[in-house]
């Protein structure tokens, strides 16, 4: 009983001095913003595959097996 107290106040120091830790890195640290590059199309086509074939029935894929 008592180890499952310690273990919660070191989960919750950790958990504090990781929020502290990643304020203070947020602020010494700006964000650069790039401009988004707009996508090239190269080639403008698109290519379909259509597959045509009878269904198989029950003994045919029985067949197979």
């Amino acid at each position: 009983m008592n180890i499952r107290k310690n273990f919660e106040a070191i989960f919750l120091a950790a958990a504090a001095l990781g929020l502290v830790a990643s304020y203070a890195s947020a602020a010494a640290r700006p964000v650069e913003i790039l401009q988004a590059s707009s996508a090239v199309m190269v080639d403008s086509t698109v290519h379909v595959v259509v597959v045509k074939a009878p269904r198989l029935s029950v003994a045919e894929k029985a067949g197979l097996q």
